[in-house]
């Protein structure tokens, strides 16, 4: 390549981003003005996001509730005190819970399907800010949120845009109603409706995507939607979902978008390279410290050590769905990555035949209909140090098509086997 060529497609990428992200910040300043409905709601999606200006859109200030009182009793104006309690504190925050101890009665009693289609519940800054509104007034006006709630569950409600659907899922979310949003994701290539559908699915966290590859999707129809689209001159929360979209993905650390299930597999490998700092002190020093390893607890929760500064959505003990009249429950599972992760403990040579056996049955159960689940990584520790088994239970594993990595760690030797007796285990000294 000279120096004159084409860029990589990376870079160029990368600069077109950068010019949509600050053209995008550019758009919302028209809106950063003290109560102004839709940079509220743009302040609400970015939350405390860096941006090239500060924010303004404050609205719970001696001024602007002195000039604006006569909209108080309406729709937009509780909306707009919904945000700023929500999102600004301040001394005057009790005059704007009496402002919606009063108006909000008066708001319930009007019918909010207007024939004309003019009403709240089809404005996007609205909806949400009444949903702030009844929660910040929860204990003078108890009886809005569930007014409100209600309302998002009427049939009558059918928006007319999917954007409008969406704030509206969120509204449902932020006042504890039933979910009633489907996501459709390979069918929605709208960049404002691409980028609302990933705000709602990670930072407002009111839409669950359970198939890792569809959120990756997702990300990946946003930025090319971003990095390609004109944006125009859109309104600030169209600006702002964008903005939020692109940035978080952009932004996102290396592990989220490198990380992968051979990595899960890597980690693990290095697990005998990692005992060489496990204590188990010699009877010289005057306070030995013996860590014991005497069953498959403990090297879970070394596993879980290793694995959980890597991965942030690790849980442990994941219990799947019921099969028959088995209920089964994974060691561990790493969601993002659709993977389980199972342990066991190998105390001499014929446990490994018996793991076998086991891990096939568990595989069937473990992958069938389990969510986002769809493969399987296998970790035994040997404390029989049984080398001569290894090939042939990892071999047998592998051969299964949905089993990432079996990991076969011996005992270290300074950690003695536990000292069996009758009534149980007792670590050596």
């Amino acid at each position: 390549m000279t120096a004159n060529d084409e860029p990589a497609t990376g870079t160029t990428t990368a600069r077109l981003l950068t010019e949509q992200i600050a053209g995008l910040q550019d758009l919302l300043r028209h809106a950063n003005l003290p109560g102004n409905l839709e940079g509220l709601l743009a302040h609400h999606i970015l939350g405390e996001r860096k941006l090239t200006f500060a924010w303004n859109v404050d609205p719970l200030t001696a001024q602007w509730l002195s000039e604006n009182e006569h909209r108080l009793a309406h729709a937009h104006g509780l909306a707009v005190l919904g945000y700023g309690l929500s999102a600004f504190p301040s001394a005057l925050a009790h005059t704007a819970r009496q402002h919606l101890a009063a108006g909000l009665p008066h708001l319930m009693r009007k019918s909010p399907f207007q024939t004309d289609g003019v009403t709240f519940v089809n404005d996007p800054s609205q909806i949400v800010g009444l949903a702030l509104a009844v929660n910040a007034a929860h204990d003078e006006v108890p009886q809005a949120r569930g007014w409100l709630a209600d309302i998002l569950q009427d049939a009558r409600l059918q928006p007319a845009t999917l954007l409008l659907e969406l704030f509206q899922e969120h509204a449902r979310h932020l006042v504890n109603a039933t979910p009633r949003f489907k996501a459709g994701i390979r069918d929605i290539d709208d960049p404002v409706d691409l980028a609302g559908l990933h705000w709602l699915a990670t930072s407002a966290k009111s839409l669950t995507v359970k198939d890792p590859d569809d959120l990756r999707l997702l990300q990946g129809k946003v930025l090319t939607a971003i990095a390609l689209g004109q944006p125009g001159h859109i309104s600030a929360f169209r600006a702002a979902l964008m903005l939020e979209a692109a940035t978080q993905i952009v932004t996102a650390s290396v592990d989220e978008l490198i990380l992968s299930r051979n990595h899960v597999g890597v980690l693990l490998s290095r697990f005998e390279d990692a005992m060489r700092q496990w204590r188990h002190d010699g009877d010289d020093l005057d306070n030995p410290i013996r860590w014991p390893i005497t069953s498959e607890r403990e090297v879970q929760n070394i596993i879980w050590i290793m694995l959980r500064p890597v991965f942030d959505d690790l849980v442990d003990e994941e219990t799947l769905r019921k099969r028959g009249h088995s209920t089964y429950r994974a060691d561990f599972g790493v969601p993002s990555l659709g993977l389980l992760i199972e342990v066991k403990y190998a105390r001499k040579a014929a446990d490994f035949k018996t793991f076998e056996k086991e891990i096939y049955e568990d595989y069937i159960a473990y992958l069938s209909g389990n969510g986002p689940y769809r493969k399987m990584a296998v970790f035994i520790y040997d404390e029989s140090v049984s080398v001569q088994e290894h090939g042939t239970t990892r071999n047998a594993l592998l051969d299964l098509p949905d089993i990432t990595d079996v990991i076969i760690a011996c005992r270290p030797s300074h950690v003695p086997a536990p000292t069996r007796t009758r009534r149980g285990l007792r670590p050596s000294a």
